[in-house]
């Protein structure tokens, strides 16, 4: 009888690792501050093999958008929700942060039963112990919050702001690595009768922009100037790391069960000086509701679901992520508000274009951008665009007068939104955090 009981014991125990096997990994990727020619696959001067091995197993999204700036692509992503409609259009600074009624996708992931770990840059809510990623869905947090660091010192405007689950560290080493070289360790050392979510997003390459000495070397040989030197080798750096978390996935054997996405947050600060020939000149950069602000470079593999070397022309929003990968996985994505983002999945599963709901972009001091599919509107200082960003990436053509009706039609489509927004400086409606108790 005991026998029997051991038995049917081991029998229900492989059955439960066998179903957490089969729940997909999820790892979502983000540099921080660079542009659509800053990868080797666009044309980049600056080495990127490991991003560009995840577009050749995978699948480039060629039309992913993202916000101006950090704060509210981090938001967006997060919640599937405009962040206008809750004042956030600028990059979070102070007390402030996402509400706190609004619902993460690491929740979701939670819920079902993933172990979630976020390792990098926060920045949606840097003081108070409530908008800590330990309280928005996350087990383990390593890293920081503000919305940038020295990569040596880990200090924001002199102060330490360098952490694991709520505890300042002082540690010594050069912040791309010490994150990927914890992105290793949570890979190594989970829970293997869980699945995983793994939030992966480094600092490299915003300002102040640091790289170790001999990659910046490695590009001082290409002829650029210091900056970006420095700037090509913080990237460098950064695949470098991506590399050893693929690595990791490989020795684990996770790779062929997990889900990777890599995107950028915003579009780079400048033009990068190291591009190479050919790249498509996005007008624009951070900052801006242009296509150089707003469109990124964005890779995603899953083997044996996603056909290696694919190119994908569905129009995808960071606000698409929640629902998206939620749908990809076989989860619910669990928000009780109305979502603006969809879920492209389908799209992206078939490659083919589906339809969609026009997509929202609001900037700072009540400018937007409107994309529906091939149009795109921007209502700015100077009055409104309208550029064909099918025919015309580079947006040189403004089509506005001559095509009035589709700009009534665009604006009236943003009109839900930004009227939510609140006036002056999109910091109305954000949450404020109570100082951190460490």
């Amino acid at each position: 009888m005991k026998n029997i009981v051991l038995l049917l014991s081991c029998v229900a125990m492989l059955g439960s690792l066998a179903q957490a096997s089969s729940q997909p990994n999820v790892v979502i990727i983000v540099s921080d501050d660079m542009g659509w020619n800053d990868v080797g696959y666009h044309g980049s001067k600056v080495q990127t093999p490991n991003i560009e091995r995840l577009a050749a197993e995978g699948m480039k999204l060629e039309r992913f958008y993202v916000h101006p700036v950090c704060s509210p692509t981090r938001t967006a992503m997060m919640t599937g929700r405009s962040p206008a409609r809750f004042g956030i259009t600028n990059p979070l600074g102070g007390d402030r942060g996402v509400p706190l009624d609004e619902h993460f996708m690491s929740s979701a992931l939670q819920a079902a039963g993933y172990q979630t770990f976020a390792i990098g840059k926060w920045h949606l809510g840097a003081v108070g112990d409530e908008y800590s990623p330990l309280r928005r869905g996350f087990d383990h947090f390593y890293g920081f919050r503000n919305g940038f660091i020295d990569y040596y010192a880990h200090t924001f405007e002199a102060e330490l702001d360098w952490q694991r689950d709520g505890v300042a560290l002082k540690e010594e080493g050069y912040s791309t690595d010490l994150l990927a070289a914890e992105a290793v360790r949570v890979i190594e050392k989970r829970d293997r009768v869980k699945p995983m979510f793994l939030y992966l997003p480094f600092n490299a390459p915003h300002d102040p922009v640091q790289a170790p000495e001999e990659l910046i070397e490695k590009y001082r040989s290409l002829g650029g100037r210091d900056r970006s030197n420095i700037y090509a080798a913080a990237i460098d750096a950064m695949d470098q790391g991506i590399g050893r978390v693929l690595a990791a996935l490989e020795k684990e054997g996770m790779t062929k069960n997990t889900l990777v996405l890599f995107f950028c947050d915003n579009g780079a600060k400048s033009v990068s000086a190291v591009q190479g020939e050919g790249g498509l000149a996005l007008r624009g950069s951070k900052g801006s509701l242009l296509e150089g602000g707003v469109r990124v470079p964005a890779v995603l593999r899953w083997p044996d679901v996603i056909t290696p070397g694919s190119r994908c022309e569905q129009m995808i929003s960071a606000l698409d992520l929640l629902p998206t990968l939620t749908a990809a996985v076989g989860i619910p994505h669990g928000s009780e508000k109305p979502l603006d983002g969809v879920n492209v999945w389908p799209a992206i599963r078939a490659n083919k274009v589906m339809p969609r709901s026009p997509l929202v972009i609001a900037g700072s001091r009540g400018q937007f951008a409107v994309l529906d599919d091939s149009l795109k509107l921007i209502i700015g200082a100077d009055g409104a665009e309208l550029y064909h960003v099918r025919n015309d990436p580079t947006e040189s053509h403004n089509l506005a007068e001559a095509q009035a009706a589709d700009v009534a039609r665009l604006k009236t489509a943003a009109e839900s939104i930004m009227t939510a927004v609140p006036r002056g400086k999109g910091k109305a409606k954000a949450g404020k955090g109570k100082k951190n108790s460490n």
